[in-house]
């Protein structure tokens, strides 16, 4: 409470500060000397005029825009700077003088040498970068119109592997992985926002707010040290400009709907499956003398419908998002501000379920004195989450498992029974059965300062920040009773069986979380040019606290869900729990960069970090990086004999990372609260403890030396860009349980020791080109990442198979029967090993050990899992006048899913492909129709393994740009109207689910297409 009282303190502060700096150096103060008026044109390298362009008189607001022909006319104090600067060509500064008229020309922004790019603790040139770094600009993301931010980095940045697993709102991010896996524990990237490590993901930050995001690869990363070893990721907000308010606007709205809905046997064809695999086991068919009555019209609805259950749950749901911020300030404070809205419906037919996030953003910095800069942020978010009391995994189970002859509605209206305990979909999908309420609210608070130090050495500064991060969780959980009927056909009666539903009780559940982090940051920097030599150096301190607290209560026997508060429950099995936790991190570490004439490169990094995860004896480590660069292209003998190539910067890295994400205290022996013994002559049960885990007290972080090597290029006037990087990690000290030689027997439980060993190799390639034609500017590029991964050494059991081992072999993998189609007739069941009570429609499985049955030893193993190996970008696009069109194309290859039936339903292709009999369907592409338990069918095997590559169209987005010659008649700088899509189709093996599910049976919420449209305007 006391941080967040000095971060308001200081934010009235530094807003007196603007009020004051804009009252002094403003239009009064300019206008109050001598003005007098300049005009001129504004032309591009090929004469044409610029209209629209913003000329801006430098420290002030007094500014102008270019008219249709390009022409401009402004007022200026005396010895006025004016800026010039319009999207897509360098801003110019430009000193007035003496003139009157001037003639200004501006380039095109191409100037990929001299883009700078967001590292760890600091900015570079991207030309005098050594390490492994790629960078998206905010604009780039915006381009896709998903909810969850990181759904837009798949296929734009190379050694990124992104999947989606679920399209549920609140529930839609992504799978990210830097450079694939390399740990048998957390493999998730470390997110740093605004310079501050552990602030949660990206998923619900305001794209509108994304001025850059910046993912750091190799040793680049060391200088995060003991977090690092899963990869960096940077995001860099936006912030103040020196130049008048500009006030943008951006919304959106999109229909979204599922990239593929399962579709499922009807009421017929469930009961034909039912009957033939009655018939196969020789049980009595119950549908023998039903089912027919749908073929000739004669059966009885009351008793037998026709439901499609994917029907009754789904349609399109709306989505819709906005961002509202100004941005501006002068050369003594600069202002970034806004506010962001998202909606969303799950795909539900008449449900009150939805998902929402309001967010704040503010960035202000203040020049106190030219040497010394204070900055303020303060972010804020609250997500609220009213889902359903069962999650979305359980709708689609009774989707899957509910009979399609069951009714959701009969023809009286009143709602059919469900599967079981009344769980009718029409009824759970509408939020009627009660709620999940979850609310989360996110404070970010940064206080900052920048001292430049000229006075004791030119080059020399000092800054530090102390952040203020608090997450808080409240969740309301009402599991309520409802009304649904099942049809008696002897009384004719509807019968409600409401006592059945639900928990057979009206309960309520209650949870609160709270979470604060505090983390302090000290840096003593020099940064200075030396004719041709370049330093830039520092040293720095940190440290960061985190604590949480968390409680539940638990009451049951409300008589109504009208008051839904905790005193209205019965004292009949009340519960309650709380827990606490805490954490720490210090750390000291510097970084030291030479360059001499931009040509030669390196930069060493070094990081001591101390974990309160580990012991003592194991607290502190040492990380540290080394990277090289020669931009051979700044070679005179290159320039003069390979004009074509603008830039050509040969690389290599080398560093040392960490890994600390495991349980904290594991170094101590633990001991779990119990509900104990009843002691004494009038016994009583008192609480006591019983053993937890044992104590490993030489528990440390996983170790992880990477090593890096690639080239950067830019050809032809800057039009082709082409970058290829290999890199080497081997990771040590993975943290794994040595379970597998320990004997059963024995009882015993070890606690997790630093025994594992991965390495993870692969390469990552870029290219792009970007040219002009008139008036017509187009682009196309793609990118590609391979990355391997191999077990050196975990417990594993020495008899284990050489076929079924994980040692040698990939992270990821699947142990399944390797098959040989389907059995046609008794004589190939007979003439082969084959389990117990085979019979001609069953899978045939392969006897791999040759011991003359079929047993576990047969299975073997795929070395290929759900996350792929390879994943790939293609982007392509142009400019025409105000017309852009941008498409991202996204792909993924070596990677395998298991797309199996297991339940009472299924995909109608199961029915349609099924095999009948050696004579009716030799060629069937699947076994006799089994049941969701079959021991024969049912068993993960490579039969039901398939390919799970894919081409996907990710997103295209058709733009219109208004003129400025138009807009300027109505005081608007730009105004932005474009149609997005997401997701639109893919190209791949699987047809029944979306190819990044993970659900064998598909019962999951699935992927999500969305069709947009929104607008972008500024004043």
């Amino acid at each position: 409470m006391v941080a967040l009282k000095m971060v308001y303190v200081m934010g009235f502060c530094l807003l007196l500060l603007f009020a004051g700096g804009t009252s002094v150096s403003g239009s009064t103060l300019a206008y109050s000397q001598q003005v007098r008026k300049i005009s001129g044109i504004v032309k591009n390298t090929q004469g044409e005029p610029v209209i629209g362009a913003n000329i801006l008189e430098k420290g002030t607001s007094n500014g102008t825009i270019t008219d249709i022909n390009g022409l401009f006319t402004l007022r200026i104090s005396p010895n006025a700077v004016i800026k010039v600067s319009y999207i897509g060509y360098t801003e110019q500064e430009i000193a007035i003088g003496n003139r009157n008229r001037l003639d200004i020309v501006m380039t095109e922004d191409t100037r990929l040498i001299d883009e700078v790019v967001v590292v760890g603790y600091g900015k570079q040139k991207k030309a005098t970068v050594t390490g492994s770094i790629a960078q998206v600009s905010g604009t780039e993301l915006k381009q896709s119109p998903a909810a969850n931010l990181s759904n837009s980095l798949v296929g734009r940045l190379p050694g990124v592997i992104a999947n989606n697993r679920s399209g549920e709102p609140g529930n839609d991010y992504s799978e990210i992985y830097i450079r694939g896996k390399g740990s048998l524990g957390d493999n998730s990237p470390l997110y740093v926002i605004d310079g501050v490590a552990n602030r949660g993901g990206i998923e619900r930050l305001n794209p509108s707010d994304i001025e850059s995001l910046t993912i750091l690869k190799d040793a680049s990363a060391a200088i995060y040290g003991a977090q690092a070893a899963n990869g960096v990721i940077l995001i860099t907000t936006k912030r103040g400009s020196d130049s008048k308010p500009v006030i943008t606007y951006e919304g959106n709205f999109g229909l979204s709907e599922h990239t593929r809905t399962p579709d499922l046997m009807n009421a017929y064809q469930y009961m034909v499956y039912d009957d033939e695999i009655n018939a196969h086991f020789g049980r009595t068919q119950k549908y023998k003398d039903i089912k027919n009555g749908y073929l000739d019209g004669t059966i009885d609805p009351l008793q037998y419908a026709n439901t499609d259950w994917m029907d009754v749950m789904f349609k399109a749901a709306p989505q819709t998002q906005h961002s509202l911020s100004v941005r501006g300030g002068n050369d003594r404070v600069k202002y970034y501000m806004s506010g962001g809205y998202l909606y969303q419906e799950p795909g539900f037919k008449h449900t009150n379920l939805n998902f929402q996030t309001a967010q704040l953003r503010s960035n202000l910095d203040a020049s106190i004195t030219k040497d010394f800069t204070v900055t303020l942020e303060l972010a804020m978010r609250q997500e609220n989450r009213h889902n359903s009391n069962y999650d979305s995994g359980t709708f689609f189970w009774e989707g899957f498992h509910a009979y399609p002859f069951l009714p959701a509605y009969y023809p009286n209206g009143l709602p059919g029974p469900g599967l079981s305990w009344g769980n009718n979909l029409a009824i759970l999908t509408s939020g009627k059965t009660g709620y999940d309420k979850i609310k989360d609210t996110f404070i970010n608070s940064k206080m900052a300062f920048d001292l430049k130090m000229p006075w004791i050495l030119h080059g020399m500064y000092l800054s530090g920040y102390a952040a203020f991060d608090s997450h808080f969780r409240s969740e309301k959980k009402l599991m309520d009773m409802w009304d649904a009927y099942r049809y008696n056909p002897a009384t004719k009666d509807y019968d409600n069986i409401r006592s059945t539903t639900g928990d057979g009780n009206i309960n309520l559940t209650q949870q609160f979380d709270d979470g604060h982090t505090t983390t302090l940051h000290l840096k003593l920097g020099y940064e200075k040019r030396f004719a041709e030599h370049s330093i830039n150096a520092f040293i720095a301190y940190e440290q960061s606290k985190t604590k949480g607290d968390w409680f539940s209560a638990y009451r049951r026997d409300f008589l109504s869900d009208a008051v839904d508060y905790m005193f209205a429950g019965s004292d009949n099995l009340k519960d309650n729990n709380g827990s606490g936790s805490i954490s720490a991190r210090q750390n000291f570490f510097g970084r030291l960069s030479y360059g001499y004439k931009d040509r030669y490169l390196a930069e060493f990094t070094l990081r001591r970090d101390g974990s309160q995860n580990f012991s003592s004896d194991s607290r502190w480590g040492w990380f540290p990086g080394l990277s090289v660069g020669w931009r051979i292209s700044e070679e005179k003998f290159f320039k003069d004999n390979i004009p074509q190539v603008d830039e050509l910067k040969l690389k290599a890295s080398w560093g040392k990372l960490g890994n600390d994400r495991v349980d904290p205290f594991q170094y101590v022996s633990t001991y779990d609260m119990s509900d104990g013994a009843a002691f004494g002559r009038d016994p009583q049960r008192q609480k006591g403890f019983t053993i937890g885990r044992v104590a490993n007290p030489d528990i440390t972080w996983e170790k992880v030396t990477t090593k890096n090597i690639g080239f950067e290029s830019i050809l032809f006037k800057q039009k082709l860009s082409f970058d290829l990087q290999y890199f080497y990690s081997m990771r040590k000290d993975i943290l794994t349980p040595k379970q597998a030689s320990i004997p059963d027997y024995t009882g015993l439980t070890l606690p997790d020791q630093n025994i594992g060993k991965i390495s993870n190799q692969g390469i990552e390639a870029s290219i792009s080109y970007r040219n002009k034609f008139k008036e017509l500017g187009y682009y196309v590029g793609g990118n590609l990442t391979y990355a391997h991964n191999k077990i050196h050494f975990f417990d594993e059991a020495a008899n284990v198979p050489d076929w079924q081992r994980r040692t040698g072999h990939s992270i990821d993998s699947w142990l399944v029967y390797k098959t040989d189609g389907i059995y046609q007739t008794q004589q190939e069941i007979d003439a082969s090993p084959h389990l117990m009570n085979t019979q001609p429609g069953d899978i045939k499985y392969l006897d791999v050990d040759g011991d003359g049955s079929i047993t576990s030893n047969d299975r073997v193993r795929i070395y290929e899992s759900a996350t792929p190996e390879i994943v790939y970008g293609i982007n392509m696009g142009g400019t025409w006048k105000g017309f852009e069109l941008n498409v991202l194309w996204t792909g993924q290859a070596r990677a395998k899913q298991m797309i199996r039936p297991g339940s009472y339903n299924r995909d109608v292709t199961y029915f349609n492909n099924r095999w009948i009999s050696a004579t009716e369907t030799p060629n069937a592409r699947y076994p006799r129709a089994f049941e969701r338990d079959d021991t024969f069918n049912s068993i993960n095997s490579d039969f039901w393994l398939k390919d799970a590559s894919f081409i996907r169209l990710k997103n295209i987005e058709l733009a219109y740009n208004l003129p400025a010659s138009f807009l300027k008649k109505m005081s608007i700088s730009t105004l932005r109207l474009y149609v997005s899509g997401f997701n639109l189709f893919s190209i791949d093996h699987i047809k029944i689910q979306d190819p990044e599910g993970t659900n064998a049976g598909g019962m999951y919420y699935p992927q999500q297409r969305i069709y947009n449209v929104g607008v972008n305007i500024s004043f």
